[in-house]
């Protein structure tokens, strides 16, 4: 069994259940969990895993052709173990902001799909 603590989307806070308790997701669900918080993460801000999160450094704010702004965006959802296959990858860049949409596929099949808001 595969739990993690459920991370709010939107404010990457904790979700509480009405009696107060921690909710959890299970199997894929974190899976695709990990791989929007791994892509809302600027890599280096999680001082106990320095490697995890997006070198937006490298693309946010800077000219950048498509080929490195792909190669980072790759390099990172993959840090996630259970992808096993990027089927579709849009990535819009505009100034200091970058919306991302992804699908793609895990290791047992399951197909997964999200789009991500990072920056302004």
């Amino acid at each position: 069994m595969n739990d993690a603590w459920k991370i709010d989307p939107e404010t990457k806070d904790l979700c509480f259940d009405d009696n107060g308790l921690l909710e959890t997701v299970s199997e894929d669900e974190t899976a695709v969990q990990s791989v929007r918080m791994t892509l809302t993460a600027f890599k280096g801000d999680f001082d106990p895993v320095p490697d995890h999160g997006t070198d937006y450094e490298l693309i946010l704010g800077l000219p950048t052709d498509e080929d490195t702004m792909d190669e980072v965006i790759r390099e990172a959802i993959f840090q996630e173990s259970r992808v096993a296959m990027i089927d579709e990858l849009t990535i819009n860049m505009q100034n200091r902001s970058a919306e991302i949409r992804f699908s793609g596929t895990l290791n047992d099949g399951e197909k997964v799909s999200m789009e991500v808001n990072v920056g302004e």
